[in-house]
């Protein structure tokens, strides 16, 4: 899957790289376009007043902090803990608007450190990241994640103590659960010509659309990004199947969240069950 289909005639007709990713403004009106297919991650392009050029993500120092600023939010002073509970937030953060982008008009923008600005919440969390570049398709935009993400998992994995592997699952399965949610806001949105295209080309469906989504970003060292269908009262809910723990468990002594692996399997297929009820 080189490019989200729809790209091909959303605008009545073959759109050229120079179309969508070279004209200017084209960055600031792809943002204003997914702003509302975000939803709740339309936070993540909204930028606090402070903003920090991409290249702190591979700031060891001012990745110790954003570890150290979790660990006071959860009174938890395990470090490795700390920086999972921290990129579990920051990696959906990174690639909700990307994701959203691709399946609605098949650009991204470049998520190159380089290109990219960043803020964050009080809490120490990432809230926005904003690029100023476009790319023209999901086959560079997997390229370009993959090659961003290594850096900055290299340098939190060395300050946390969270092992390499253990952080590519936890990106794996955020881009699993916003491109799943890309794919919904994709084709509910009657008035997307490029959505309605999509699920013509290649989905029955939106869970269909970003289920194909996150199987093409998703490249070594990315895990394969797994789903499970589970039947509701009028119709089956996809959820991703998670290959990573957040940990939030061990930070508060509470529960483990509904999908997390940690649970028996026989358990979380109940509770996603009971999840798959509510929608």
């Amino acid at each position: 899957m080189s490019e989200v289909p729809g790209r091909r005639v959303a605008g009545g007709g073959e759109k050229s790289d120079d179309d969508e990713v070279h004209t200017p403004g084209a960055v600031t009106s792809a943002y204003e376009r997914v702003s509302g297919p975000l939803g709740d991650f339309a936070r993540t392009i909204e930028h606090a007043p402070q903003v920090l050029p991409g290249s702190v993500l591979t700031d060891p120092r001012w990745l110790a902090r954003r570890v150290a600023d979790t660990g006071r939010r959860w009174n938890h002073d395990d470090a490795r803990v700390n920086g999972t509970l921290w990129w579990y937030s920051a990696s959906s953060s990174l690639v909700a608007a990307p994701l959203a982008m691709l399946a609605t008009t098949g650009v991204a923008p470049d998520p190159r450190l380089e290109r990219l600005t960043v803020s964050l919440q009080p809490n120490g969390y990432l809230k926005a990241a904003r690029s100023d570049r476009l790319l023209g398709s999901v086959d560079e935009f997997a390229d370009a994640v993959v090659e961003a993400h290594s850096e900055v998992i290299a340098v939190l994995s060395e300050v946390s103590g969270a092992t390499p592997r253990a952080l590519w699952a936890i990106a794996t399965d955020s881009i699993g659960n916003r491109a799943l949610e890309a794919g919904r806001a994709a084709l509910a949105d009657t008035d997307s010509s490029a959505g309605r295209a999509a699920a013509g080309a290649v989905a029955a469906s939106g869970a269909d659309l970003g289920s194909e989504l996150a199987r093409a970003v998703c490249r070594p060292p990315l895990l394969p990004v797994r789903y499970v269908d589970v039947d509701g009262p009028e119709r089956s809910r996809r959820f991703v199947r998670r290959s990573s723990c957040c940990l939030i468990y061990v930070a508060t002594d509470g529960d483990k969240c509904v999908s997390c692996p940690r649970r028996n399997p026989e358990d979380r297929r109940e509770q996603l069950r009971l999840r798959a009820q509510m929608y």
